[in-house]
């Protein structure tokens, strides 16, 4: 058999191992780093976990249901609006009675405040600052006191 055809691959590697033989590697060394006057920025620590975000989540899947059940009472049903119309209700307000109007109302207020609780506990997922996630706890425990309030007329005024 004549193996010709090899002798010129042949060539060209042992060429090619030559000059890599024949030239050291050189040490890869590091650019030479300028020290600085200033010391170094520091960002303030945010504690990042799992346990964090899972709570949140979990905060938000209550607060789901809650939306779901409170967006069902925004419409009066025909029995409510029968038993809580507007006369009865201005007769019966001695005993602390509501018109359907006024409950559904109130209930749209609710997923309105549920809602925006919702959104704030989205963005404390990811804050940037820890003063921006006291800011966040601050917002939604006033929402979550504006939402029980709603229904006491004494506390709102």
């Amino acid at each position: 058999m004549n193996f010709s055809f090899l002798r010129p691959l042949l060539l060209l590697c042992l060429a090619t191992t030559a000059t890599a033989v024949d030239k050291p590697a050189a040490p890869a060394t590091p650019p030479a780093v300028k020290p600085t006057a200033e010391a170094p920025l520091e960002l303030p620590k945010m504690q990042v976990t799992a346990e964090r975000v899972k709570k949140i989540d979990k905060d938000i899947k209550r607060l789901d249901k809650l939306i779901a059940r409170e967006k069902n009472k925004i419409k009066p049903t025909e029995l409510d609006r029968t038993l809580n119309n507007e006369t009865v209700a201005k007769a019966a307000a001695i005993f602390g009675g509501n018109s359907a109007e006024h409950m559904s109302i109130v209930a749209a207020s609710r997923v309105m405040l549920l809602e925006q609780e919702r959104d704030v506990l989205e963005a404390m997922k990811r804050p940037a600052t820890l003063d921006e996630l006291k800011m966040m706890e601050a917002q939604i425990e006033e929402l979550r006191t504006t939402r029980r309030n709603l229904d006491d007329a004494s506390k709102q005024r």
